[in-house]
């Protein structure tokens, strides 16, 4: 299995996938571009025809050798021609234009084949032909045939020395061990235009040895070009599929492709190519030696024969193979073979045996060789892994200094995936004859055509914003906030996007929505006007039924711009309203009450909004001592305490600044020594850390003797009886008992 992944890389858009749909259009663009169909008959003419090509000096010359009945009768002629032409193309089926169109080519291809076939049994009849070129050559049949051969070793001669001469830049070139990939694509380009260089050196000594040798060549001349057209295509076929998929190179290889798949591809276009090639040549030997253009026909037949076979066994052979390349290269989420990756030997089997009956049909009616779609369709069938590897990796080269962008750079593979495919098809077609943008476009197109494509390209569009905009309103960088400057920061706006983003991507949603359907409709010959002027009439009401919801809708607005709140936030609305902000919808405010409970209130009912989760909290704390406590020595503690705090790995993140003591706030009324300690700290973190605090100051002050001031009742007599004493301090004992201290927790 080839490893053909890119880290990083998503795979959506399947190319195998839209082959199907490629072949339907081959189909249609093979019956309405390369052969034209036969049309129904026409009327003929029995007599004279109206003339055409007269001035106006003739015209009226001729007109005054007519009577007017002459007149009458060719312009009523004209006129039923017209109307039955009209009539006949307006009732032509389709069908009944492919059956026309199918039996004239059986017709001709029959004629021609029996013409050949006789041609070929009589090739003896030939011989004044044969001989009158043959006298041509200046130095006999062996002269010529030596010229041959001087002038194939002249033409491959220079190509070869060229090659010695640059092989050793050409191996520099090749040598780029754990190369990226902009310099392996640096390098192929450079060493695609290095090797064209033995091939311009063939063309060239070709053409000069031919020159040269035109003499001896004799009937050999006029093959010449045939001779070199021939193997220049070759050569250069096999020189771009050597560059592209790199065989002999595989540290600068572009192709996603294993190094047995390279190697196999190449010879199968190495062995095509030399094939093709041998049948063109020697089939340019029958006529310019006298044996005319049957015998060439029947080679260049037997040629398109043998490589069609030769593909069709090469597939048999790598059915497995291939079946795992196109599952690698095409779905690379999951390495198991798709349904359609499975049916990828049958599809190209089906493929290479239709573009052999189009080639060989026409081939045989015609003498034409129809090569430009078929061989067209394989290349670009070929190129498609390439292209897309080369989008997924400018993809990386954007955004390869943005770690915030990764998401973004999916979607751009995506979106090249999806334009590339579509690019494909339409060049598939046009190298078949069918430009669909100019049927399309055609200002006498059929509407239906425009129409397909005006919404085609709409849709396009339209998908190809939806995924950035998706991917730009949600992107997520918890994970490398731990790098950052400054986390506080990030958190805060890491809150704002969670609370702004849901509503964006709402509205971008529902504007695209709109925007396509109204575009969809006017593409498809729909007026929008009245339905626009409906739409306003219909807002109009609906906005004066529905005051409350627009203030909702307007209130909230407005509090998202002030940005009042966030989605986990904890926000106080009234004395009793108030918990976390769990959801923010285009009318309403979802809250989440730290007992559980969930209330949804409208944004128009909000008036005062207290927030405490932003920036920073000051807590303050009471603590009543007993008179006599020194308040230096709490100040110490409590000093203590914070320095402590500020080095516990889980507390003291949480704080801001250390606790510290304000000294003496007060002395009550019962001589309690009130001392206020303070701490600053994250929003939400205070009431953990006042915990901590309460535990470990009552700690402290237990260990140093200080105690906390209990609520007492103090009861002074002029004359004290026994009796009242004992019974005023048993109920100052019950007092001092039943009262505890008071609580600072006004959460």
């Amino acid at each position: 299995m080839p490893n053909t992944s890119t880290p990083g890389e998503p795979a959506h858009v399947n190319p195998l996938r839209l082959l199907c749909f490629l072949l339907a259009l081959l189909v249609f663009g093979t019956a309405q571009a390369q052969a034209p169909f036969v049309s129904g008959g026409s009327v003929e003419s029995a007599g004279e025809e109206l003339p055409t090509d007269l001035t106006v000096d003739e015209i009226d010359a001729w007109l005054a050798t007519r009577s007017d009945g002459e007149i009458r009768a060719l312009l009523r002629q004209e006129l039923f021609a017209g109307a039955e032409a009209e009539t006949d193309g307006q009732g032509s089926s389709l069908i009944a234009d492919i059956d026309n169109r199918l039996s004239a080519m059986a017709t001709t291809i029959g004629e021609r084949v029996t013409r050949w076939a006789d041609a070929l049994s009589n090739l003896g009849d030939r011989r004044e032909q044969i001989a009158a070129r043959m006298a041509l050559a200046a130095n006999g049949s062996g002269g010529m045939v030596l010229a041959a051969l001087g002038l194939a070793v002249a033409g491959i001669g220079a190509g070869l020395i060229v090659a010695l001469v640059i092989g050793r830049w050409r191996r520099w070139l090749m040598m780029a061990d754990e190369a990226g990939y902009r310099e392996r694509l640096v390098r192929t380009i450079v060493l695609t235009a290095l090797d064209m260089v033995p091939l311009v050196a063939f063309v060239i000594a070709t053409g000069a040895a031919g020159w040269a040798l035109r003499q001896p060549l004799g009937p050999l001349v006029d093959w010449v070009w045939i001779w070199q057209s021939g193997v220049s295509n070759a050569w250069l076929v096999i020189l771009v599929a050597r560059r592209l998929f790199a065989a002999d190179a595989p540290s600068i290889r572009i192709a996603p492709l294993a190094d047995d798949d390279a190697k196999a591809v190449l010879a199968l276009i190495r062995r095509t190519a030399i094939i093709g090639a041998a049948g063109w040549t020697l089939a340019g030997m029958s006529p310019t030696l006298g044996l005319g253009f049957p015998p060439a026909m029947v080679a260049v037949f037997l040629a398109g024969t043998a490589i069609a076979v030769l593909l069709v066994l090469a597939i048999i052979r790598n059915w497995g193979r291939i079946r795992g390349t196109a599952a690698a290269l095409f779905d690379r989420r999951s390495m198991e073979v798709s349904a359609v990756a499975a049916a990828a030997p049958i599809l190209l089997t089906a493929y290479i045996v239709w573009a052999y009956i189009y080639w060989g049909a026409l081939w045989l009616e015609t003498g034409r060789a129809h090569l430009v779609g078929p061989l067209g369709t394989l290349v670009v069938l070929l190129v498609l892994p390439v292209l897309d590897r080369l989008g997924a990796e400018i993809a990386g080269w954007l955004f390869a200094r943005s770690t915030k962008a990764a998401r973004l750079k999916a979607v751009m593979v995506r979106g090249w995936r999806m334009v590339l495919g579509i690019a494909a098809i339409l060049v598939a077609a046009g190298l078949w004859g069918f430009d669909a943008i100019a049927f399309a476009l055609a200002p006498d197109g059929a509407l239906w055509a425009r129409a397909v494509f005006e919404i085609a390209l709409t849709l396009l569009i339209v998908r190809i914003l939806w995924l950035f905009l998706c991917e730009a309103l949600s992107i997520d960088d918890r994970t490398s906030r731990g790098d950052a400057e400054d986390p506080d920061e990030e958190a805060v706006e890491a809150t704002r996007r969670d609370t702004l983003l849901p509503l964006l991507r709402n509205t971008a949603l529902v504007v695209l929505v709109i925007a396509t359907i109204m575009i969809t409709l006017s593409a498809a010959g729909l007026n929008i006007g009245p339905l626009l002027a409906s739409a306003g009439i219909v807002g109009i009401a609906i906005g004066f039924g529905a005051q409350t919801l627009v203030r909702d809708i307007f209130s909230g607005a407005f509090f998202l711009i002030d940005d009042a709140f966030r989605v986990g936030e904890y926000i106080e609305l009234d004395r009793d309203l108030r918990g976390e902000v769990e959801g923010i919808s285009i009318r309403s405010l979802r809250l989440r009450h730290h007992r559980g409970a969930i209330v949804t209130i409208p944004f128009g009912e909000l008036k005062n909004v207290t927030n405490h989760s932003r920036d920073w909290v000051i807590y303050k704390m009471n603590f009543r001592l007993e008179p006599d406590t020194d308040p230096n020595k709490v100040k110490k503690l409590v000093k203590r305490i914070g320095a402590e705090l500020m080095e516990n790995p889980e507390h003291g993140p949480k704080f801001i600044e250390p606790l510290k003591s304000q000294g003496v706030f007060m002395i009550d009324d019962d001589s309690a020594l009130v001392i206020r300690v303070k701490f600053k700290s994250k929003p939400r973190q205070q009431f953990t850390l006042r915990r901590e605090i309460y535990h470990r100051l009552q700690a402290a002050f237990a260990a140093e003797g200080i105690h906390l001031a209990r609520r007492k009742v103090e009861v002074v007599a002029s004359n004290p009886d026994p009796q009242s004493v004992a019974a005023s301090a048993a109920a100052a004992a019950t007092s001092e008992a039943e009262v505890a201290p008071a609580s600072t927790d006004t959460r």
